[in-house]
Order: structure tokens, then sequence, then C-alpha cells
């Protein structure tokens, strides 16, 4: 039996509170803190791997660590996209997700708690004769800087919601983190990893933790020129909505994408969902609602109107090609 299917991905991921902080707002802001400073500190400890495939490689060894596998730092250039755009609709969606990155089995939320704030489930291929798979619990959250950047941070945490699964060895993931930063007609991509694997570790997995994982940031890179981005919930950071964002998913063979949502109170309420007319979508989109509770007006120049008709239905907005 495949991992994948001892845990469930609950359909309704967003926690009764919601919108609220989750239980692990004080481990966010501390690797939060740890991330901004390596990402400003290249020169503290940083040992320069060279350039591969348009990517600079870095790692790091830190005092008193017993890990094998070193901290790793990936750096990248993507022309002609946006921070969010990037973020939601390459790096964070998973069916985007297969297209970069080939040890990912499988990865869904567990809760949500607000429209940054997830608790999630990954699982990791992985290397035959050599290293089982290995699973992850952790929280992430999104952030939106001032200066118009945008974060994906990652931590393990502990929680009894998935218990240790059998075939599988429960990885630590100390810092995940995704930093794109507008530069001229694009983005600056950066992507620092500290990871333990746990149990012992052939070398073999050590350099490929060490060279592969931050080629993330190349890989992403080529999914987009090559595939787009998908389309996405478009937030304003200084407006929290009562609609409950539920989910996203995206069959990237058919391009079809589906956001569910639990509208809230304010009946009239608008949000945004923004689609690629360079690439994914060139040819425009069909929209359609599952459920009740929403009203459709697509701009067909890259923008679905989401209007709230009813308060506490739950429906799902549903983006075909044209």
């Amino acid at each position: 039996m495949l991992a994948t299917q001892r845990v469930e991905e609950p359909a309704l991921p967003a926690v009764p509170s919601y919108p609220c902080p989750s239980p692990w707002t004080a481990e966010v802001d501390q690797i939060r803190q740890r991330f901004l400073y390596e990402l400003d500190h290249p020169e503290d400890g940083w040992v320069d791997l060279g350039e591969r495939d348009g990517v600079q490689l870095w790692k790091k060894w830190h005092d008193n660590d017993e890990n094998p596998v070193p901290w790793v730092r990936g750096e990248t250039f993507v022309d002609d996209v946006t921070p969010d755009a990037f973020l939601a609709g390459v790096v964070q969606i998973p069916g985007m997700r297969k297209l970069w990155d080939p040890r990912t089995e499988a990865g869904f939320m567990l809760q949500r708690f607000n429209r940054t704030e997830v608790l999630f489930y990954a699982v990791a291929k992985g290397k035959r004769f050599i290293a089982s798979p290995r699973d992850i619990v952790g929280v992430q959250r999104d952030f939106v800087e001032e200066d118009g950047s945008a974060l994906i941070l990652q931590t393990s945490v502990e929680t009894d919601r998935v218990p240790k699964q059998s075939g599988l060895k429960r990885a630590t993931l100390n810092l995940s983190g995704w930093h794109f930063r507008p530069e001229g007609s694009g983005i600056r991509i950066t992507y620092i990893l500290s990871i333990s694997l746990g149990g012992m570790i052939p070398s073999a997995v050590v350099s490929m933790a060490t060279t592969e994982s931050p080629m993330c940031t190349g890989r992403a890179r080529d999914a987009y020129y090559k595939y787009g981005h998908a389309p996405y919930v478009h937030h304003d950071p200084k407006h929290e909505p009562t609609t409950i964002f539920q989910n996203e998913a995206l069959d990237t063979d058919k391009r079809v994408y589906r956001c569910g949502v639990t509208t809230g109170s304010c009946v009239g309420e608008v949000f945004e969902i923004r689609y690629d007319t360079k690439r994914m979508h060139q040819g425009g989109v069909e929209a359609a609602v599952e459920g009740a509770g929403l009203e459709l007006s697509d701009d067909g120049k890259g923008t679905v109107r989401v209007q709230v008709t009813a308060a506490g239905e739950n429906a799902t907005v549903v983006l075909s090609p044209r």
C-alpha cells in the first residue's frame, strides 16, 4: 500500500476558528528571522559551488551540527513574471510542483488556519536500494514584504494528526524558504534548505540532497517558461475577506484549475482569480461554478472576478481551457 493512501487529504481543511494564527506562529517567526539573515549574509560561511544550468549554488556547514546534509542554497532569475504569480501559480500549487520537483511523491494540506498559514503533509520518494522514502509534517506560511517581494517558509512541527507511518522515515525540515524579489523585467529567486533526513544516510543521498535540492529553482523556472503559471487567487494583503479559501488544485494534463471556497458572511464580497494568457491559457478560459453562492465574470484579459451571492455555501470555481 502506498504511503499516500494512509493519510487522508481533507476536503475542507479550514479549521472551525478560521481565520486564526496556527499553534506554531512563534516557530515560523523564528525561522523567518533565520532565513532573512542567511539571505542577506551570503559571506557568512556559504561555500560557492559555482553555476549550473543558470543556477548559482552554495552550501554551508554550521558549528556543532552533526547533520551530514549541509545547508544548501540556489538562486536564479526568471523573466516576465511577478512574485505572486510565481509563488502561487508555480511553486505552491501541487499540480505544478510535480513538473519541477521529481522527488515529491505527494503533498497536501491537513489544516488551513488563514489565507497564508497551513499545516501540510508531504512524502518524498526514496532512492532504490539505498534510502527509504521520507515523510514530513510541517507548517507553511506565506509573506508579502513591503518592497514587493514574497516568501514561502516551511518547518517541521510536532502534531498527533499524523502518526509515524510504516515504511517511511520521518524527516525533519529545519528550514525551507523561497524568496521572490522583483528585479528588472522579472524576479530573482532564492531557495534555502536545511533538512535532517534521519537514520543512516549513504553518501550518495547526501550528495543528491546537496546538489539536486537547490536546483529546484532552475527546474521551477524552466517549468514556468514551458507551461506558464497556474491560475491563482489574487489576495489584497491589506484586506481579510470573510470567504474561506479551502484549497486549490490543477490538473496539468487538462489545464483545469479548481478553487474550493466556503462563502463568508459578507454577501457582495469580491475576490479575483488571475490566469496566464501567454502560455497556460493563451486561448482564454471557460469559467464555471460547482455549487452555489458565487457569480463569475471574466474580463478575457487574465482575471476572473468572483462575487459572493450567498453566505455559508461550499462552492468550487473551475477554470478550463477555452
